[in-house]
């Protein structure tokens, strides 16, 4: 369920709704149809070359047809492209004929008779660059990065040009990239970690993993949770993965340690998980309550990004909790009847375990004298 858990990446939807400055944002993208812009930064020896300019408005006109107004599904998302050599297209176009691209002689008369401001924003790097810059509609970043992926990996310059997709557009496109991609790697690191870690501690691989069983079961029951519940991941809940399997390893690694304690002991499998539960299964009870009520006071927040945050993370530390409760105490007494659990941790294979038959009838946390 990881893959198919969404990630809300319009950043608009990371704050509060009803504050004026979103209201305001919302209504100027109604009005003006767009949000945000995608940059090409087109690098040349010559930017006012005949080739440079001719390529320059025929790929601004092939992106509009792909993704521009006039199409339809996710990917219309550009809104109009905006650079010196669209300018003296744009008044060189007669409806009703076959657009010809400007030459650029006449890209250079224009630019020479703008504004320094103009100049300054569609010619850089010392007159060895041109900006075109694509208008996009509102829209998600996973809506963006179709389009953005697109057109970086189908622009084709002639030879001596460069074309890049650069800007804010991209900025968040790899923002989104790096979360899909690398979260649920960080989970399967943080699982595969804790695997080693459990190994050397108690120079076991068996031990290490029916450690892990806890663990697992708590990081599907989380993703299955945030499924089923439509909870959309934000990039702070996004890698919560890591977070469900460091907190059920602090749980199962506590009782497993106080289990093998209480066989040193010289008590019974079913006995030693009883006195493991009832000294230490409350004392971290209420460490792991006070730490779910500590992150679910976020979720009060008026802020999306925080709110969900609270929410998902109080789960993720609830739902371990549980996992290391009701597993491990069960296939800790299965597992040591084996012999799995003890062997090479429990030096006493010539004393018989010692009967505690009154252990039942104390109350918990209770052992005899002896």
């Amino acid at each position: 369920m990881e893959d198919q858990l969404e990630i809300q990446t319009d950043p608009i939807a990371w704050v509060n709704p009803d504050t004026d400055a979103v209201r305001n944002i919302h209504a100027i993208e109604e009005q003006a149809g767009i949000s945000s812009e995608l940059g090409i930064y087109v690098v040349s020896k010559d930017p006012f070359s005949d080739k440079t300019v001719k390529f320059v408005d025929r790929f601004s006109a092939e992106q509009l047809k792909k993704y521009g107004p006039d199409t339809t599904g996710p990917k219309s998302v550009l809104a109009n492209a905006s650079s010196i050599v669209n300018l003296v297209s744009y008044l060189t176009e007669v409806p009703g004929t076959e657009a010809v691209p400007p030459t650029g002689a006449e890209v250079r008369q224009v630019y020479d008779v703008a504004p320094a401001g103009i100049q300054k924003s569609t010619v850089s790097d010392k007159g060895r660059a041109l900006n075109l810059i694509f208008a996009t509609t509102p829209a998600s970043l996973a809506k963006r990065a179709v389009v953005v992926n697109e057109i970086r990996d189908t622009v084709q310059p002639p030879e001596g040009i460069r074309a890049t997709p650069s800007g804010l557009a991209v900025v968040g496109v790899g923002l989104l990239d790096n979360l899909e991609a690398n979260r649920v790697e960080l989970t399967y690191l943080a699982i595969l970690f804790v695997f080693l870690f459990f190994a050397i501690r108690l120079r076991s691989i068996v031990r290490s993993l029916l450690s892990l069983v806890p663990v697992l079961i708590a990081v599907g029951a989380a993703s299955l949770f945030a499924y089923f519940s439509g909870f959309t991941l934000s990039p702070m809940t996004a890698v919560g993965g890591p977070l469900v399997v460091a907190a059920c390893t602090e749980f199962t690694s506590l009782i497993l340690l106080r289990f093998i304690e209480e066989r040193r002991r010289g008590l019974t499998p079913k006995q030693a998980v009883d006195v493991a539960a009832a000294r230490t299964g409350r004392a971290f009870i209420v460490s792991a309550l006070t730490a779910i009520a500590g992150v679910a006071v976020i979720a009060l927040s008026s802020l999306p990004l925080l709110r969900d945050f609270g929410i998902i993370v109080a789960v993720n530390v609830a739902v371990a909790l549980l996992s290391a409760l009701v597993v491990l105490p069960p296939m800790l007494v299965w597992a040591d009847k084996r012999n799995w659990v003890s062997r090479g941790l429990v030096d006493r294979p010539d004393v018989p375990m010692i009967p505690v038959p009154e252990l039942d009838d104390r109350p918990p946390g209770a052992v005899p004298a002896s």
